[in-house]
């Protein structure tokens, strides 16, 4: 197989996986949802599109794919991951609708890290994805603002073009910063305004969305930032955090008991504190391998669940139908189940980890290779809002900066 280099010269074959990584994403981003390609196109090919870079990728690399030493660990995290996956959708409540959702969240998450932990391995090629991330954002962000402009917030459509809904909008706009970022800190002028006014757009289309988990992850990362920028004085950053620490369970804990379950808008709160106890409810009956993922199964654990807050009457009619935890964590421990939550949550660490063990180590590293780690911070904050990983667009975009960090290697001649 690794002759079938040679003969597509002077294009190497990890050049052109590079790219097919590309051309995946571009449709997993901008063309899967089923308002715009989604629907129109069959289960097979949509399966192919997602595991074409990985395919691509053993005809450039031949067994060196699982046999790599630098990445074993990674690798042999991964295999347990796929292996636990299959094994969770056997043990499903509703193999048939557990399978779907698996699939999707292998293919595009997983598998895509797999891939982008061996294509986007050097200066250059980081380089190449930022640009794409910004020519996404270049697309998605004048999309949704002129819809928006055209219908509003209650408009048929709003916000909803490429995931479905505002609130994973907000964190594929987080995903995607890493492009305006780069043009922003690049020489280029015109690249530099170019940057600028994608920042921009992309908080007016956070800020219209008007989704809280959104904003949330965004002060975040800019606290962090600002932390990062004042590291110098560890004491003053030791004495905020603690102050930060100490003051906001105790602005929740007083926040929570003014809620009032006969006023509406509290209503959504009280409701998602109330999952916290339900899905320990259900991680009882089935602690290690989770109830399958997606199964649609959540009302077969209310009959013998006792309600934490009692005033919450129509608290087992939502959990009926929406049959989510809204918390991706949640998601993990009860659906996937703690097993396959521990080896994916290592796996996350191991890497992120060794990322930020290699940036210290190199004092030539740039602010934008820090960025890459506010922007899973972000997007850490933002899926305990919601089931994150379950939209490939999000998914895709997560797992691909995961395997930028794993297969991250210093250059000192990083383009700018």
């Amino acid at each position: 197989m690794k002759y079938l280099a040679h003969i597509f010269q002077p294009v190497p074959l990890d050049q052109l996986a590079f790219y097919s990584l590309l051309g995946s994403g571009a449709y997993i981003i901008l063309l899967w949802s089923p308002n715009i390609l989604g629907d129109h196109r069959d289960l097979w090919t949509q399966i192919l599109i997602c595991i074409l870079p990985w395919l691509m990728l053993w005809l450039a690399y031949s067994w060196q794919v699982i046999t790599e030493r630098e990445h074993r660990p990674e690798i042999i995290l991964m295999v347990s991951i796929i292996i636990l996956g299959v094994v969770n959708t056997s043990l499903s409540g509703s193999g048939l609708k557990s399978v779907a959702t698996m699939r999707t969240f292998l293919l595009t998450g997983v598998f895509a890290l797999w891939a982008s932990m061996f294509l986007v391995n050097d200066p250059r090629r980081r380089q190449m994805f930022d640009w794409f991330c910004a020519g996404a954002l270049g697309v998605i962000l004048p999309v949704e603002i002129l819809l928006w402009s055209v219908w509003g917030n209650s408009g048929p459509g709003a916000f909803e073009v490429f995931v479905l809904h505002p609130i994973p909008l907000g964190t594929l706009i987080i995903l995607l910063s890493a492009g305006p970022v780069r043009l922003i800190v690049s020489k280029n002028s015109t690249a530099r305004l170019l940057g600028w006014l994608l920042v921009l757009l992309g908080g007016i289309l956070i800020f219209l969305t008007h989704k809280r988990g959104a904003w949330l992850a965004l002060a975040a990362m800019l606290a962090v930032w600002m932390l990062y920028l004042i590291r110098r004085r560890k004491y003053l950053v030791l004495s905020m955090l603690l102050v930060i620490a100490l003051i906001l369970p105790l602005q929740a804990q007083r926040r929570f008991a003014r809620l009032d379950p006969n006023i509406s808008r509290h209503v959504a709160i009280l409701h998602r504190l109330e999952l916290y106890n339900f899905a320990l409810h259900i991680w009882k009956t089935h602690p290690f391998m989770g109830i399958g993922l997606r199964s649609f199964t959540h009302e077969k654990y209310l009959p013998d669940y006792h309600l934490h807050n009692q005033d919450l009457h129509e608290f087992p009619q939502t959990v009926a139908g929406l049959q989510t935890l809204d918390n991706m964590l949640l998601t993990g421990l009860v659906e996937f189940g703690t097993v396959m939550t521990l080896f994916y949550l290592g796996l996350a660490i191991f890497i992120l980890t060794k990322y930020c063990r290699r940036l210290r180590s190199w004092p030539e590293s740039s602010p934008l290779d820090w960025y890459r780690v506010l922007v899973l911070l972000g997007f850490a904050i933002h899926s305990l809002t919601y089931d994150s990983l379950l939209f490939p667009p999000v998914n895709w975009l997560f797992h691909v900066q995961v395997g930028i960090m794993a297969g991250y290697q210093a250059s000192e001649t990083a383009p700018g």
